[in-house]
């Protein structure tokens, strides 16, 4: 993964999605790279985390013309076939993807090749071919291990703080001032909950924490 897909991708999966509004012509799509991330989302009340896979394709054509995905694991026959697309724009590049593919109840995400086709309105396609490759520990991982196995793999924390509402404050790197409640607050005064979320490098591995209220100290 270059580096250009590692900076984007974090902001893909937690950031607001900027929806295109561009002209609109009929030509096929053309994809440039895809690119995955299997997420671990961790409760509290649960020892093991839920899991989901991320996919999002580079696109050189206006991803607003897409109007379905189809992803297929080659190996297993597991089939994804949707309308609901997240789209962005990010520097000079378009994404289009998904970030909540999931496998029935107590199966893991595939490793092995996967087909991904996208479909303009007018159904022209055009299919492109990712190898998803991850660490499957992780399903037997407490949120309590999360941090000490991520650095041990050289990964990185951001964190997502939100309001009362919970419409997003902040998102990126968890610095000293947000290692606890009351740095929170210093900064972001209508801060109510916030998450941590570790990152494996490359993103192939995301383990996003429990839900926390910013209480302050008595």
């Amino acid at each position: 993964m270059n580096k250009k897909i590692a900076r984007v991708f974090p902001l893909i999966i937690f950031s607001s999605l900027i929806f295109l509004f561009f002209s609109c012509s009929q030509v096929a799509p053309e994809l440039t790279q895809a690119n995955y991330s299997v997420i671990f989302e961790y409760d509290e009340e649960f020892e093991t985390p839920a899991s989901r896979l991320s996919i999002f394709v580079e696109s050189n054509t206006d991803v607003r013309r897409y109007d379905r995905i189809k992803i297929t694991s080659l190996d297993t026959g597991y089939i994804w076939d949707f309308t609901e697309i997240s789209k962005m724009k990010y520097e000079d590049a378009e994404w289009a993807g998904n970030t909540n593919l999931v496998v029935p109840e107590n199966e893991v995400i595939p490793c092995g090749n996967y087909e991904v086709t996208y479909y303009n309105s007018d159904e022209k396609e055009t299919t492109i071919y990712v190898t998803v490759s991850y660490d499957t520990d992780f399903y037997d991982v407490s949120y309590e291990e999360v941090p000490e196995i991520i650095s041990k793999k050289n990964g990185f924390c951001k964190i997502a703080i939100y309001n009362e509402d919970k419409a997003m404050l902040y998102f990126g790197n968890k610095i000293a001032e947000y290692s606890t409640p009351r740095g929170i607050w210093n900064n972001f005064r209508d801060a109510a909950y916030y998450q941590d979320i570790y990152y494996t490098p490359g993103n192939f591995e995301i383990c996003i924490m429990p839900e926390k209220k910013v209480a302050l100290e008595e």
